[in-house]
């Protein structure tokens, strides 16, 4: 199977390109190759994390993971966790190029970086999880609020409002959209500018700013791993998640 991501070096830059052919949906593949990739990015002064010309990530891989029982379900998560908990804890400056759109769990991708870059597109960025019927596990909820911060984090969780990118970046998923032949250049010239930071200062900054975070992390993953579960295979979640999966089917 191919691999759904790609990390090269670029000077101090560590490269990140998901490309899975598809929607660079979270599925187990992914998610196993960017603990990998975020492993691997350790030593670079900054990441810059991209996806494909037309989407940025579509959130979790609904064929792989609707059908799952309860305890499949639960396995699944403990990976989702683990990655997340890597993007939440990793102490370099990580800058997000968004083309496309970034949905649901996508768009807590999205929210993980700390300089986040869109192209001027027709894209949407939202996590809609709440309309779906079903809650967030810890590190979803807590890169939300981290990344967002807590009135826009919450709304965010609150509504599942899916939004275009001007009033993405109003409500804070964006810090700025560039013209979509421009994202790659002005996301790596923002990359390097921020590796010319010292790595000691920014890895205490990102440490204090995540500390609460990753322990509600650390104290909250399980029984929210089990609420999430237990909501995922409920009759309401799997029509609601039945219905999406089978209009994606039809797009083709």
């Amino acid at each position: 199977m191919p691999t759904p991501l790609t990390l090269r070096a670029d000077g101090n830059l560590a490269v990140l390109t998901l490309d899975d052919g598809r929607g660079n949906t979270l599925g187990s593949a992914m998610l196993l190759a960017l603990r990998q990739a975020l492993a691997g990015a350790h030593g670079a002064s900054t990441l810059l994390v991209c996806g494909r010309a037309k989407v940025f990530s579509g959130g979790l891989d609904l064929a792989e993971v609707v059908p799952l029982g309860e305890a499949a379900m639960l396995a699944f998560l403990e990976l989702f966790d683990a990655t997340f908990r890597d993007l939440i804890a990793f102490d370099r400056p990580i800058v997000m190029a968004v083309a496309g759109s970034a949905v649901a769990g996508g768009a807590v991708l999205l929210a993980c970086g700390d300089d986040r870059i869109g192209a001027d597109d027709t894209g949407r960025v939202g996590a809609n999880e709440v309309r779906l019927g079903i809650p967030f596990p810890a590190t979803a909820r807590e890169a939300l609020l981290a990344g967002l911060g807590p009135m826009w984090g919450a709304h965010a969780m609150l509504t599942g409002d899916i939004v275009d990118k001007t009033e993405g970046m109003r409500r804070g998923w964006l810090h700025r959209l560039v013209p979509p032949e421009r994202l790659l250049e002005v996301a790596t010239a923002r990359a390097h500018e921020l590796a010319t930071a010292p790595g000691s200062a920014t890895g205490h900054v990102k440490r204090a700013l995540r500390a609460d975070h990753l322990e509600r992390v650390d104290r909250e993953g399980a029984p929210r791993r089990a609420a999430f579960a237990a909501a995922w295979v409920g009759a309401d979640a799997q029509a609601r998640l039945g219905a999406v999966l089978a209009s994606l089917k039809q797009r083709g």
